[in-house]
């Protein structure tokens, strides 16, 4: 390995003079040169060499002027990389780490994807994630997987023209490269040192560049599918609770704008199907160094793995269906349910595929829960913020009938539930106050 010259990948330059310059690309690109990897080592700590500093840094000079966020995966070598990128480009970046990146990455849900690796073989893995479709155990749905990072990472580019680079490793290179083309790559289109894929959106849809492939799709990348909505629910699921969960349960609510938005979820609904399940889900919780949060009103609450896990104390209805109905806004009523054994099941409530066609902030057709309506004001706002859509007029009237029809005791009820669980940022309390001073 002493005797190789390594030498900026010429694909990566390539592509690099044929990006445009006028939207964001998201360059996906493995990290600089590394000494040799013993095998079945992963090699967490292992930096790169003296000469991947220094082509590293050579990019760099080549992205001047047109640099504008690095990414990285947590480990040492790829943090280094992105570290020398933005040292050559004379820009006063710091990598942000993320672990869709690497440690693990998006094709890893659980520690049982060691276990595969060591028993198929990087090739035989590499294969699957590129060709198949079934996941191996402890692995994503790859073609979902590698939607979904794309889609992250155009998303963080906050629309800002330039190129966004995220430091990465030759397997999720070539898996996302090879999903997003619809290429069979083999081993010999695995990526050297610093060679990269490139994505990015204009009028003609979505692009994938790698070597001498180049693609375009019309598509959206992810959506509210079933199998976009299970494959995200099973990824959080996997770093949280972990897919040995012997509880059966209901991933529910507005984790699933993740979709939409490209940011990962801060908190995650998790419903138990019976008294007996939320005990068994509790205790689970607790084998998984979950840490108690401060008490809410109708749910207990955890920090774990940087994701807030809020268990609900109703456990009714017991049925994934069922349980949506009872909730307000369309784009909330869509779910999975898990059963122990990995095993899934998602649904999506018509009225969040009809919201996302219209962009627009849509109430299910009959409120159960009208006593907590007015939250229900506040989180449509919140929404069509976050989602840049439109909240109806016509929707929020709905909510304000219903109010203004209460007895004086009734409204006092739905205001004291509204003070107990509203975030109070979107002047839902002031418009309350002016209707029962």
């Amino acid at each position: 390995m002493n005797d190789i010259v390594w030498v900026i990948p010429p694909s990566t330059l390539a592509w690099l003079d044929r990006v445009p310059t006028d939207r964001p690309v998201a360059m996906l690109i493995r990290h600089s040169v590394r000494g040799h990897l013993p095998p079945g080592e992963a090699g967490y700590e292992l930096p790169i060499t003296e000469v991947g500093h220094h082509l590293a840094r050579l990019l760099g000079e080549h992205l001047r002027g047109r640099l504008r966020a690095v990414h990285a995966s947590p480990l040492l070598r790829t943090m280094q990389t992105a570290d020398r990128l933005a040292e050559g480009a004379d820009a006063a970046l710091t990598p942000i780490p993320d672990r869709l990146l690497g440690d693990p990455g998006v094709f890893v849900v659980s520690p049982a994807a060691g276990d595969t690796w060591k028993a198929l073989g990087h090739e035989e893995v590499m294969r699957h994630l590129v060709c198949e479709a079934e996941p191996l155990p402890g692995l994503a749905d790859a073609d979902a997987a590698a939607r979904c990072l794309v889609h992250h990472m155009l998303s963080r580019t906050d629309g800002q023209p330039g190129v966004h680079a995220f430091c990465t490793h030759d397997s999720l290179v070539t898996a996302t490269a090879g999903r997003l083309l619809g290429v069979p790559l083999t081993k010999h289109d695995w990526p050297w040192y610093l060679e990269a894929a490139f994505f990015w959106r204009d009028a003609e849809g979505l692009h994938a560049a790698y070597r001498t492939w180049h693609g375009v799709r019309s598509s959206p990348l992810v959506g509210l599918t079933e199998q976009d909505v299970i494959g995200l629910a099973r990824r959080e699921v996997a770093a949280t609770l972990g897919l040995d969960c012997p509880a059966r349960f209901f991933l529910a609510g507005g984790m699933y704008k993740t979709l939409l938005t490209g940011r990962p979820p801060r908190d995650l609904d998790v419903w138990a199907a019976t008294a007996a399940d939320r005990e068994a889900l509790l205790a689970h919780l607790a084998t998984r160094g979950a840490k108690p949060l401060p008490e809410r009103p109708y749910s207990d609450a955890f920090e774990v793995a940087g994701r807030v896990v809020d268990v609900p104390r109703h456990t009714e209805p017991s049925e994934l269906e069922a349980r949506l109905l009872r909730f307000d806004l369309g784009l909330s009523a869509i779910g999975v349910e898990h059963r122990p054994g990995d095993l899934w099941r998602g649904f999506v409530h018509p009225l969040a595929l009809a919201s996302v066609a219209r962009r627009e902030v849509l109430l299910l057709p009959e409120l159960l829960n009208w006593e907590h309506s007015l939250v229900s004001i506040e989180r449509m706002r919140r929404y069509s913020a976050e989602l840049g859509y439109r909240a109806p007029a016509s929707e929020e009237a709905r909510i304000w009938e219903i109010f203004d029809r209460q007895s004086p005791e009734m409204k006092a009820g739905m205001i004291e539930r509204f003070e107990r669980v509203a975030r109070h940022d979107q002047g839902v309390a002031e418009e309350v106050a002016g209707r029962f001073p």
